[in-house]
């Protein structure tokens, strides 16, 4: 970098792409939920293959989703700490002051 003005223009670029990250991780955990409350409804019904060309049974999918919940869970967790957030507020306002 050459110049502070190519400082704050990677620091913006960072804040928008955080953003956009931490909207889809959201985004994720919601459909991992909705897939979840599917599978479980299957789930009643035995553990059965979910196609007929397929090996993988309905509690290999539920076993899955719940490892893929958890991770998001925690990646999601590590947005939320203090360091995290005072980071993402401070590029936040990087980025707002060159809106105006």
């Amino acid at each position: 970098m050459n110049n502070i003005h190519e400082y704050y223009d990677k620091m913006a670029d960072i804040s928008a792409s955080t953003r956009q990250a931490i909207e889809s991780l959201e985004l994720a955990r919601k459909n991992v939920q909705e897939a979840l409350r599917t599978i479980n409804g299957l789930k009643r019904h035995g553990d059965a293959p979910i196609s007929p060309i397929s090996n993988i049974t309905t509690n290999d999918v539920h076993r899955n989703l719940l490892f893929l919940e958890l991770l998001l869970n925690q990646t999601c967790g590590v947005t939320n700490t203090l360091a995290f957030r005072e980071l993402l507020e401070l590029t936040s306002y990087l980025t707002s002051e060159e809106e105006f």
